[in-house]
């Protein structure tokens, strides 16, 4: 559980290649007493993991979790990725990551994805795998209620780590799939960014050339044979762990562990493994990087340190202090930030590692237009802190936040998911990072963070000055170049921080209680129960409708949503960036006569959150709390409706922060070619479209205030939905006495139909933008559809067959994208209609072709029907995913809200397993293919390509 602070990086993204209770045992904890704690005792490892090595050297870890129940997290963890790779490989670790998918003894081809996808798993989310730098990890999640299935999984991970095939014709096959990788992932303006990272970042190091996505033209060529020298050299048990975490017996896994891989090959003479370090430089390097297509203007400094394991007491209490400081400062750097004339627009500091064996920290922030005076204003906030430390009440509030971090995670530790404790697991392998569990971690941070000393957490900002190891990066769009820094100025304002004159932080002082005068209950005037499902439904006496449906899934998670008819629809056109807007200031304007910065102080030792929304057509709340902050949260609710405030600093900030956004997004080929869908669906509607500068510039700061208050003025059309672990009788009197003295006007209304109809016939949007050789197509299809459970149903299976046939056909057979999907629903309000989207990003030269495979695939539908075998996955999969879905709080918030607000909604459509299993498995091939006819019309539909702006 032991987390730690990820650097924001624009090269982070580019370092991995992705195809993408009580305990059993009672915990070993230190002494009882604080003070008796032992610094140098060594973190134990978790009683409930089963770990050891194999007499070939293999490492395997397994873990009983029902996390979700009946499935399981099924790894393979090679320690080994492009840093092994030679001169003549770049590329190969993460070629023959793509190549275990493709080909192995007893799975040749396609027929590992194949069988999965068929037994309700998807290609992606349950199936997948990364490449980095150290090394690549295999991932499958199964069901684990059936024998079969749990037999051949062990086969395909068994497969994979010693019987690939890696054919011929399978690797030629593969080589147009990694080219689109590398054209998604690189040929854009973060790409040229992170051409230039490597080397400014990692130096004269081995990493700066082992690029994980490789070079392109060895994957061009390679040989196929090459791979395989690569998969003999590195894929081997001394080298590998195989980590199964999930709802199974462990002894029975531990079995089979042993009879699938103590017989792995191992070679007779192993290549050794060797480490790589990064260089260290005594002098500060700069980049100053500027292009035509960068949105945003940021500047970081990062100082890089060599990373420590975390392996005794004393590491985990360097690790909290770390977390203490962190938390504090960004604290302090949000609040600037929210100031009406802030020298930036976001800031922040963290640690995180950069590669294995480096860390590095960080402290960056994101500028609208000086980065000199943000660049300032930040690293003065590092000086305050070194020379005067943080207030006791920071600290205070800070070890509160991070102990009650930890107590939920306790509580909920019968909750945890499997794939966090299988990542674990693999840290331990890697980096041999502790996994003492949440139980011992717990204990532990109850007894160290009362003997972390201020001067302790105060030293950490002696990490973030000094001349070793900096490194000065300035980013921005190349239109702005000239208003940039240069190396000189850049020293100039970092070496005037360290001589300026600081005044110490002062905090602020806050009430003890939200509200101190509660509310008198009023009266439940209807109360009904469904004993099908165990959902409460009261009418309070101000006309609020409240649902209440109680789980387990979860300890410490209560989620609520609540909505009333009306929304920005019931506003002119003039006022709807108001409308649009003004939930976001509120939320970040405090409440009553609390102001935000108070607030969040209020709130630092909870775990709760209320956000107010004006929407489309509608207006309401959502959020979320731990047990023990419930009523806080009904508080909130309660203030937020009748005690708002919109202050002119949120503002002001919000204005800074959209006028950004909006003055560089032309500069992104991306954002061009999405405006230019909207335009075709939507014409030039003002509620579809992105405000003007101009619209932002003459935003009326108190007429989206009454239009909040108008909008929230009348409670009794209004329902409440809460779901998760709470006592119902105690709900329903906080209900009574928050909701039920919200205002009440008892007025009729519900939205107005101000949605654009879709256009008829064929448009086609092609788009000229952009530097690289690079295309994104998406193809619409929307129009009118009654809005049946039928129709719902037979859109969901739909989306699932054109999904799997765009991998097999688009990817898989033609080789010409990496990534694409199909996405297909009913959208009641306002005009029931239904939407199918297609999208996929390839070659300029070949969009034409994949659009002509596409409209190919569509047409079989139409013309005979989908495959037997892409019928019974499809049911498979919904059937699986609704399985998961019934444990998930989130679900049922989300099927009882539709339940509350559309007469068309049947909750035993929905929430029954066996009613959906009778109507997935009812759905005939005949019925997709009528679906298919009906829904995707070959003479109406949308169809934009981005093309590169000097594409012929």
């Amino acid at each position: 559980m032991v987390r730690r602070t990820t650097v924001i990086l624009v090269l982070f993204a580019l370092l991995t290649s992705a195809c993408q209770s009580i305990a059993l045992h009672p915990p070993r904890i230190p002494a009882t007493s604080s003070s008796n704690v032992q610094m140098d005792e060594v973190l134990p490892m978790d009683s409930d993991i089963r770990k050891a090595v194999l007499d070939n050297g293999l490492t395997y870890y397994i873990r009983h979790n029902t996390e979700p129940a009946n499935r399981a997290i099924l790894q393979l963890v090679v320690n080994a990725g492009s840093l092994q790779e030679d001169d003549d490989q770049l590329g190969l670790a993460h070629f023959l990551e793509h190549m275990l998918f493709n080909g192995t003894e007893r799975f040749p081809k396609q027929a590992l994805v194949d069988f999965f996808e068929s037994i309700g798993m998807s290609f992606g989310s349950d199936i997948n795998a990364y490449t980095s730098f150290n090394e690549t990890v295999y991932y499958l999640e199964f069901p684990t209620d059936d024998e079969e299935i749990i037999r051949t999984a062990f086969q395909v991970l068994e497969d994979w780590a010693g019987y690939a095939t890696i054919s011929d014709e399978e690797v030629d096959n593969e080589r147009g799939i990694i080219l689109e990788e590398e054209r998604l992932a690189l040929q854009n303006a973060f790409g040229r960014l992170n051409e230039q990272m490597l080397p400014f970042r990692l130096g004269d190091s081995h990493y700066t050339n082992r690029l994980p996505i490789g070079d392109m033209d060895i994957i061009r060529n390679v040989p196929a044979e090459t791979l395989r020298q690569f998969y003999r050299d590195w894929y081997r048990p001394d080298l590998m762990a195989v980590i199964l975490v999930g709802d199974v017996d462990v002894t029975a896994m531990e079995e089979k562990i042993i009879e699938h891989f103590s017989d792995l090959p191992t070679p007779e003479t192993p290549r050794p493994r060797l480490t790589y370090n990064v260089p260290d430089h005594t002098e500060t390097r700069y980049l100053i990087f500027t292009d035509p297509e960068f949105p945003f203007t940021s500047a970081e400094v990062n100082f890089k340190q060599p990373s420590t394991e975390l392996v005794t007491v004393a590491d985990y209490r360097d690790v909290l202090s770390g977390h203490l400081f962190s938390g504090m400062l960004n604290f302090r750097l949000q609040e600037i930030a929210r100031e009406a004339e802030s020298p930036f627009l976001g800031a922040s500091v963290g640690w995180g590692p950069l590669v294995r064996g480096v860390n590095t920290f960080n402290v960056s922030t994101q500028i609208q237009d000086d980065v000199l005076s943000g660049l300032d204003a930040v690293l003065t906030e590092v000086e305050r802190v070194r020379r005067h430390g943080f207030t006791e009440s920071e600290l205070a509030r800070a070890k509160s936040e991070i102990l009650k971090d930890y107590q939920l995670q306790f509580n909920d530790r019968d909750n945890i998911p499997s794939g966090a404790l299988a990542h674990e697991y693999s840290r331990n392998f890697l980096e041999n990072e502790a996994i003492p569990g949440i139980a011992y971690e717990y204990q532990l941070v109850s007894q160290l963070l009362p003997l972390i000393t201020p001067t302790e957490v105060n030293r950490q900002a002696d990490q973030y000055v000094g001349l070793k190891n900096r490194t000065v990066l300035v980013t921005g769009p190349e239109r702005d170049a000239d208003s940039l820094p240069n190396e000189e100025e850049l020293t100039a304002v970092i070496d005037a921080v360290q001589v300026k004159q600081i005044d110490p932080y002062e905090d602020i002082e806050v009430a003890d209680a939200l509200m101190t005068a509660i509310p008198e209950a009023v009266e439940i005037i209807s109360q009904q129960v469904d004993t099908t499902f165990n959902i409460t439904d009261l009418t309070l006496a101000n006309g609020v409708r409240v649902l209440l449906k109680p789980t387990d899934f979860r300890e410490e998670e209560i989620m609520f949503f609540a909505t009333s008819p009306g929304g920005s629809s019931l506003v002119s056109d003039e006022d709807f960036f108001e409308a649009d807007v003004i939930s976001n200031i509120v939320s970040e304007s405090g409440i009553g006569d609390v102001s935000y910065a108070a607030l969040q102080r209020m709130l630092a030792d909870k775990w709760v959150w209320v956000g107010p929304f004006v929407g489309p057509l509608e207006e309401g709340f959502n959020g979320s709390s731990e047990q023990d902050s419930v009523e806080t949260l009904f508080q909130l609710v309660y203030l937020y409706s009748t005690a708002p405030r919109a202050d002119v600093n949120a503002f002001a900030t919000l204005k800074d922060n959209i006028t950004e956004y909006l003055r560089n997004r032309d500069l992104d080929p991306y954002s061009t070619f999405y405006d230019a869908i909207t335009e075709a669906r939507y014409g030039k509607s003002v509620r579809q479209s992105l405000p003007s500068l101009e619209d932002i510039h003459t935003l009326d700061l108190e007429r989206g205030f009454a239009i909040y208050q108008e909008r929230f003025a009348d409670f009794s059309d209004f329902t409440f939905i809460f779901v998760g672990n709470f006592d119902v009788e105690q709900m329903t009197e906080w209900s009574q006495i928050y909701l039920g003295n919200l205002p009440s006007l008892n007025r009729t209304e519900t939205w107005k139909d101000v949605a654009p109809d879709p256009p008829t016939g064929i448009v086609e949007v092609p788009v000229y933008h952009g530097q690289e050789d690079q295309s994104l197509t998406q193809l619409l299809f929307t129009g009118p559809a009654d809005q049946t459970s039928e129709n719902r149903l037979h859109l969901r299976m739909l989306e699932g067959i054109l999904n799997i046939l765009m991998r097999e056909e688009l990817r898989e057979e033609r080789g010409g994208v990496y990534a694409s999907g199909a996405s297909a629903g009913l959208l009641p309000n306002p005009d029931s209609l239904y939407e199918i989207s297609f999208s996929f990003g390839s070659d300029p030269k070949r969009v034409e072709e994949l659009v002509d495979v596409l409209f190919g695939l569509i047409e079989g539908l139409q013309t005979d029907g989908p495959r037997d075998d892409l019928l019974e996955k499809v049911q498979e999969q919904i059937l699986r995913q609704r399985e998961e879905e019934l444990e998930q709080n989130y679900f049922w918030n989300m099927v009882l809200e539709a339940y509350a607000t559309r007469a068309d909604v049947n909750l035993a459509d929905a929430l029954d397993l066996e009613r959906v299993k009778s109507r997935v498995e009812a759905v005939t091939a005949a019925d997709i293919q009528a679906t298919a006819i009906e829904f995707l019309p070959l003479d109406r539909y949308i169809i934009g390509t981005l093309y590169p702006e000097d594409f012929k």
